[in-house]
């Protein structure tokens, strides 16, 4: 069991990872989970697995859409897919919590 909800200023959930996610290199974000991310279309901070990355964030002005995170292929084509990926909030940069492969 990780401890993830008590190292980070807030713990949201992606929407499952799909492949077409994959093929359009973003992750997307639910309405649920907006509040943890600017309101207003910008770069941000992005860390996966330790290595920070600049990233752009889309809110989407639809209500019905999901708010995207342009992480790039290398980053999507690593998380699992049909599942859904934590993000923590620090310090303005967002924490893809994506479990190492067991050994």
């Amino acid at each position: 069991m990780h401890t993830w909800d008590n190292e980070y200023a807030q713990v949201v959930t992606s929407q499952p990872v799909t492949e077409s996610d994959r093929n359009s290199e973003v992750l997307r974000i639910p309405g649920s989970a907006l509040t943890a991310f600017p309101i207003v279309p910008t770069v941000v901070t992005v860390s996966v697995g330790g290595t920070e990355r600049s990233v752009l964030w889309s809110p989407r002005s639809n209500e019905r859409r999901s708010g995207t995170l342009a992480v790039g292929n290398d980053v999507m084509s690593g998380l699992p897919e049909h599942e859904a990926v934590r993000i923590g909030v620090r310090d303005e940069v967002f924490h893809l919590l994506v479990p190492c492969p067991a050994s």
